[in-house]
């Protein structure tokens, strides 16, 4: 999906359906910047083990396989995206830390 000029959000995703509130930062920030990097990967569902990709394009997706419910972290934080080798890898995006440093000092 993709942020439109007049602010609506358009979701090109069928099967995934989230209140805009519920969305992590990272998948905010995807919808622009990110999401669209990996139009060429393909992403795989690993249900159970063994499970493996098949070509460079490829990522794996394991949420199911390791919290048994299929939008779980990685869904939440991670992008699969085409590196400029032309292989796809998950990618974890996150805001910049405001702080270098935290003095543990502060209140």
């Amino acid at each position: 999906g993709q942020i439109l000029n007049d602010g609506k959000v358009l979701i090109h995703l069928c099967n995934y359906i989230e209140p805009w509130d519920d969305l992590s930062l990272s998948q905010k920030k995807s919808l622009n910047q990110r999401y669209q990097m990996g139009c060429g990967c393909k992403i795989t569902t690993c249900y159970m083990v063994p499970c493996s990709i098949t070509t460079p394009n490829e990522c794996l997706w394991t949420d199911w396989l390791i919290e048994r419910k299929l939008y779980g972290h990685q869904a939440k934080h991670y992008a699969c995206i085409k590196r400029s080798d032309g292989t796809c890898s998950w990618y974890r995006g996150g805001p910049p830390p405001e702080k270098e440093f935290t003095d543990i000092s502060e209140p």
